[in-house]
């Protein structure tokens, strides 16, 4: 059949575009939790090579638990601790307190604000402890969680259930739980046992990564990120309970595959709040949300935004952001950090609205037009095109690095 010239430019040119599309990559993540893993007993178990899978990935290590003496302290329990991990929020924001199965998410979810970016992604969480998908039961009933699945604490099942979706599905955003680590600590604390549940859920992973492999080369174009972590850390010396603030118990880890950047890789070495032998230096659980949606190409809507945390990946936003209201209660005051100065702006929302544009040789800035304003405030700060928000509840001290 001859088509008319103007048809054979028409479909040259589609046939460009979708070459060009397919050589693109897709980006997509794997995003799995190890429920009490212990960070210090971790590197033990890499020193005996007991966990090859983790140790093949980027580890850095990170806080949990919010700020002590803060709106954002949160127990260092399951409940919070995923809830904070999903939502890139604290408990101020997430309000998931403790492991009530009872208790809904209130803040926009990782799976939330990546199918309202791309409505036809698919979203998955399979877990162990089947609270973390009773928190965000909203979020299965209104379709942003495609697949949820409840192990009821039977760690094969979880491989069996990712390993499948990974080699047969279409995922775009999978959430995998382990519960062994917890379980085991609970039980019997530090011991060799707890050193092999180490072991047992590396292998587990192991078996994922594999699964992981045999999609990529079938999909050579999926670029996958991957990141492993807990959700606390346990209470010394026995290693059998955790929920409090103190440095054990808040020491988390983040492993991923991709090389992270200085948020991650340089902790600040004088941190704003020196508690805790400088942990606040380091990366935090609210940073995983951000990681994951800017890896996946979710757009921050800056007169929404809401979460606490940086991405780990691309450009650093401001760093040790806290928001304090003044002791006469008119104004608040913000406070970050930047790296050596250059001019770039740093632009400072208040609930969606912009209200000033500094530059990045500056590291302050006093709202005093907070007279008619009540209840809780959300500044949002902007540099390197990267957003970072910090909640204030007026007539209250809030501080967060």
């Amino acid at each position: 059949m001859d088509y008319p010239r103007i048809t054979w430019i028409a479909l040259s040119m589609s046939l460009a575009f979708t070459a060009q599309a397919s050589d693109t990559p897709v980006h997509k993540a794997l995003l799995i939790g190890v429920d009490g893993m212990q960070y210090q007993m971790l590197q033990t178990a890499i020193q005996q090579n007991m966990a090859p899978t983790i140790a093949s990935l980027k580890l850095h290590k990170s806080y949990t638990g919010g700020v002590l003496g803060t709106s954002t302290e949160q127990p260092t329990v399951s409940g919070p601790g995923w809830t904070t991990i999903l939502t890139g929020s604290w408990v101020d924001r997430h309000q998931v307190s403790a492991n009530d199965e009872a208790l809904r998410n209130q803040a926009p979810s990782l799976f939330k604000q990546f199918k309202l970016a791309f409505p036809d992604r698919k979203t998955a969480s399979i877990v162990s402890w089947n609270v973390i998908n009773a928190h965000f039961a909203e979020d299965i009933t209104q379709g942003y969680i495609d697949l949820a699945v409840k192990c009821s604490g039977v760690d094969p099942c979880v491989v069996d259930n990712v390993s499948h979706e990974l080699e047969t599905g279409q995922p775009d955003l999978l959430f995998a739980h382990f519960d062994e680590p917890d379980i085991t600590g609970h039980r019997l604390g530090f011991t060799p046992e707890y050193q092999q549940a180490i072991q047992t859920v590396d292998a587990q992973l192991g078996q994922i990564l594999l699964a992981l492999q045999r999609r990529e080369k079938a999909h050579p174009e999926e670029d996958w990120l991957v990141i492993v972590l807990p959700d606390h850390g346990r209470h010394l010396p026995e290693g059998k309970d955790h929920g409090q603030q103190t440095l054990s118990e808040k020491t988390t880890f983040i492993a991923m595959n991709k090389t992270g950047n200085a948020h991650l890789r340089a902790p600040i070495v004088n941190p704003s709040n020196p508690d805790f032998k400088g942990l606040y230096g380091f990366a935090s659980q609210a940073d995983i949300s951000p990681t994951v949606l800017a890896w996946l190409g979710v757009k921050p809507d800056l007169t929404r935004y809401t979460m606490d945390g940086l991405p780990l990946i691309g450009p650093v936003g401001v760093r040790q952001l806290t928001a304090q209201q003044l002791p006469d209660r008119a104004q608040v005051n913000l406070s970050w950090r930047t790296e050596t100065p250059t001019g770039k702006p740093v632009q400072i929302y208040r609930d969606g609205q912009p209200i000033a544009r500094l530059t990045d040789h500056e590291h302050s800035y006093v709202d005093n037009d907070i007279q008619a304003l009540k209840g809780p405030i959300n500044y949002t700060l902007v540099f390197n095109g990267v957003p970072v928000s910090r909640l204030v509840t007026l007539h209250e001290q809030t501080s967060t690095p």
